[in-house]
């Protein structure tokens, strides 16, 4: 266990890293403590830039500079591992409204659908159990792919330059999966009535889509359940192509 004066020397460093405020530390060799907050800063904002590459790029230096600066000075990192880091940066943007002061506010969501692509990547795998390549789409239960994140955003940063997202706000679902095979992260932009159609498919498992046709004919107002039912049928075979759905549980 470190002693007292031990935890005061690495807080008065870090300290130091952060706000550039010089305090009493005690061994260092004077001249060294530039060295120190460069070192850290370049690994801090490297990782934070390698994090955001859109965002990077859009926003100009200063803005971009000014955003890292008060998130480094201002926060408090709650977490030790590194690559957490930039989540912890996008929920400081997203608390201090940068996106109003900047006046660019599809902000928020350009950083949490980047971010999006890292939780994916990192998150452990799901153990989706047993489940075979062949099955009627309609009457047998589906395996949908877990590893992943369902989400909704106001503009539509992963369909547009952002540019031209500000005059397109609305509702828009993303689904961010990673395939079983590569580790690929792929995004798949869904409407309403499929992002429900996989809400209730990965609530219970063990039901088939045909279980919710009626359920979803009457939310949306679509009286033709046939109708429905093909559009169900082609689209559960367009997402086991693409690795969101992995197959069919038997």
């Amino acid at each position: 266990m470190l002693r007292p004066e031990t935890i005061m020397i690495q807080e008065n460093l870090a300290g130091y890293c952060r706000t550039g405020k010089e305090d009493d530390i005690p061994g260092l060799t004077p001249g060294r403590l530039p060295h120190y907050k460069r070192l850290v800063n370049n690994v801090v904002f490297g990782t934070i830039g390698q994090a955001f590459p859109i965002a990077r790029k859009v926003l100009n230096d200063n803005e971009w500079t000014y955003l890292l600066h008060n998130f480094f000075v201002e926060h408090d990192a709650q977490t030790p591992i590194l690559w957490k880091l930039p989540y912890e940066f996008f929920r400081y943007v997203e608390d201090q409204d940068y996106a109003s002061e900047l006046k660019k506010p599809w902000l928020n969501d350009l950083l949490w659908f980047e971010w999006l692509e890292i939780e994916v990547y990192m998150m452990p795998d799901h153990v989706h159990g047993k489940y075979s390549e062949k099955g009627d789409p309609i009457t047998d239960p589906v395996v949908v792919n877990m590893d992943s994140k369902l989400i909704r955003l106001q503009y539509p940063v992963h369909l547009y330059p952002v540019k031209e997202v500000e005059s397109k706000a609305g509702d828009y679902y993303l689904f961010v999966y990673r395939e079983m095979e590569s580790g690929t992260v792929r995004f798949l932009n869904l409407s309403p009535l499929y992002v429900r159609l996989l809400d209730l498919l990965m609530q219970d498992e063990s039901k088939a889509a045909s279980t919710h046709i009626p359920r979803l004919s009457s939310e949306y107002k679509l009286a033709d359940e046939e109708a429905l039912e093909r559009q169900i049928n082609n689209f559960i075979k367009q997402m086991l192509k693409s690795g969101l759905v992995l197959g069919f549980r038997k």
